[in-house]
């Protein structure tokens, strides 16, 4: 309260200083009192810093998601991929992709960036999957957008993937360790 009370005799006195003309007491409060942002404008505040929380928590939970995929994905490839019997790594992803979002957690798919997939579905099929492998073509490993869907804000993240190991190299023959191989597309709701 003290503040509010100084604030106002320090803008008065500016006032009186700078302005020349004889300032109320009155004024001053009405000047001071516009200065807070109207209603509308502390919603829309409001909304953004919500939403600020929002994006970061689904951020958050791609970098989590990325984590674990890519973590299994690797241990499979390690373990069992000279035994033909066992399902490659990226078709098991795809089933876990898909029970995932049967269950309603989130959208994941693979999207291919060598123009030469195994599956047909692993080609882009948006503006936004096509922009994401553009960019992990040209380096990046990471790429991302708000878009709203249902009317509901929603992230949409791409992680690139790589060959990682020798391992890879079996199921994508044409490739070198280090190549990028794809990504992997997120869309994570961003509002319940």
């Amino acid at each position: 309260m003290a503040k509010k009370y100084v604030m106002l005799i320090l803008v008065f006195i500016v006032m009186v200083f700078f302005t020349g003309s004889k300032v109320t007491a009155e004024e001053i409060t009405d000047y001071y009192m516009d200065v807070p942002k109207k209603p509308l404008q502390v919603m829309e505040d409001l909304y953004k810093s919500v939403m600020s929380m929002e994006l970061d928590h689904a951020r958050k939970t791609v970098r989590m998601l990325d984590d674990l995929y890519k973590t299994y994905i690797v241990l499979i490839t390690e373990e069992y991929v000279d035994d033909p019997s066992v399902l490659p790594a990226a078709t098991l992803s795809k089933r876990v992709f898909k029970v995932m979002n049967e269950k309603g957690w989130q959208k994941v798919k693979l999207l291919d960036a060598t123009g030469t997939p195994f599956n047909p579905e692993n080609n882009p099929v948006d503006a936004f999957e096509r922009d994401a492998i553009n960019a992990m073509i040209s380096g990046r490993t990471y790429f991302e957008k708000i878009e709203t869907i249902d009317g509901k804000a929603h992230l949409r993240a791409v992680t690139s993937v790589h060959a990682v190991m020798k391992g890879c190299i079996s199921c994508h023959p044409s490739s070198r360790v280090g190549d990028l191989l794809g990504g992997i597309a997120y869309n994570i709701p961003m509002e319940e």
